[in-house]
């Protein structure tokens, strides 16, 4: 099975492959595609998932790439975890929300909605890159990496 992690130099990226590692079922993911616009933290978190995987016997393997293509052409599930504008982006929003006297927390301030709408355009290209490379692929998108409610995460399936 496949699995790609949008956001693959996300620094929960080692916890997930943590538990890849632990699974030894028939059916568990046997390749790991990580997809980052950020060159420097994806190869961070590749070269500590490479650590993480020596010595362990049948280790997922690994592919890091910036190319969507690459990262989704017949992938089986699709974990998105992206953050457009990255922390300085999420910081610009909680003190913009701040400096008009309203909460900017991302979870549930005014930041949230800053950072919302600064996603949709990334988000339309990853959703016309679905159709096009796994259609049949599961997307999980995990849209607040902050937040711990069960709305902030969703299953969704895009179909053409």
């Amino acid at each position: 099975m496949k699995l790609t992690i949008l956001g693959g130099g996300g620094f929960r990226v080692p916890l997930v492959y943590k538990a890849l590692l632990a699974d030894n079922n028939v059916e568990r993911v046997t390749q790991l595609r990580l997809y980052d616009t950020d060159e420097r933290r994806l190869a961070a978190i590749t070269s500590v998932l490479r650590e993480l995987a020596t010595g362990v016997e049948c280790a997922p393997e690994l592919i890091a790439t910036t190319d969507l293509r690459v990262a989704l052409t017949d992938t089986d599930f699709i974990f998105s975890a992206i953050r457009v504008g990255g922390t300085t982006g999420r910081a610009l929003d909680e003190q913009i929300s701040l400096r008009h006297g309203v909460i900017g927390q991302e979870t549930v301030g005014a930041g949230g909605i800053s950072y919302a709408l600064r996603g949709i355009p990334a988000v339309t290209r990853i959703v016309d890159a679905v159709k096009e490379y796994a259609p049949d692929a599961w997307v999980i998108n995990f849209t607040n990496p902050a937040g711990s409610s069960p709305s902030s995460c969703s299953v969704i399936s895009v179909t053409a």
